[in-house]
């Protein structure tokens, strides 16, 4: 009988140490997982870990128009147009922004003006001064047409190119797919990036 006893007491002595083990290996599981997710500036074991710090290039965009600052701004690559507006302290109440996509990635260099409601919307305010050359970076796809040997499709190629990253030169306008330097010849006149 000592023996039946002996034998019970023991099996719930190990049920007891299996609950209170599997209880502590919960509890230590989920020591774990805090240990894994703590800050990356915090000491372990005496040693301070850092990350490396991700470098984002600075570029620059005029914003100029409809806002309450306009300027020269200083932005990271990747912020967007919105960002741009918000920098500028805003939009005027007479903003025009139908023809504005306000979360296109901003180009360094780029200027972004916002039409006030009733200004004479068109793109063609920015080629003038230039003595009637049709500018690449801001000009409509009718208007690029106009150009000697650029049709509906180079049009387009054009507009592509650029919505990727302004012409910097009109010389750049040879690396948009098919125009070479025969076209280019025929358009250098007639163009211009400011």
């Amino acid at each position: 009988m000592n023996n039946s006893i002996y034998r019970k007491g023991l099996a719930v002595v190990l049920i007891i140490a299996l609950i209170v083990m599997a209880s502590l290996g919960i509890k230590l599981s989920g020591k774990e997982n805090e240990i894994k997710y703590t800050s990356s500036s915090e000491k372990t074991n005496n040693d301070t870990v850092t990350e490396p710090e991700e470098e984002l290039s600075c570029i620059y965009v005029d914003i100029d128009g409809a806002v309450n600052v306009p300027g020269v701004y200083e932005f990271s690559e990747g912020d967007r147009v919105i960002d741009a507006i918000e920098k500028a302290g805003g939009l005027k109440d007479n903003a025009y922004t139908k023809n504005l996509n306000k979360a296109r990635k901003l180009i360094d260099g780029e200027k972004i003006y916002i039409f006030e409601e009733g200004e004479n919307i068109s793109l063609d305010l920015y080629n003038a001064g230039n003595e009637g050359k049709i500018n690449i970076n801001t000009a409509s796809k009718d208007k690029l047409m106009s150009l000697p040997g650029i049709g509906e499709v180079y049009a387009q190629r054009i507009i592509d190119y650029r919505s990727r990253k302004f012409f910097s030169s009109i010389e750049e306008i040879k690396e948009v797919q098919g125009i070479g330097e025969k076209i280019f010849e025929k358009i250098k006149d007639s163009i211009t990036i400011e």
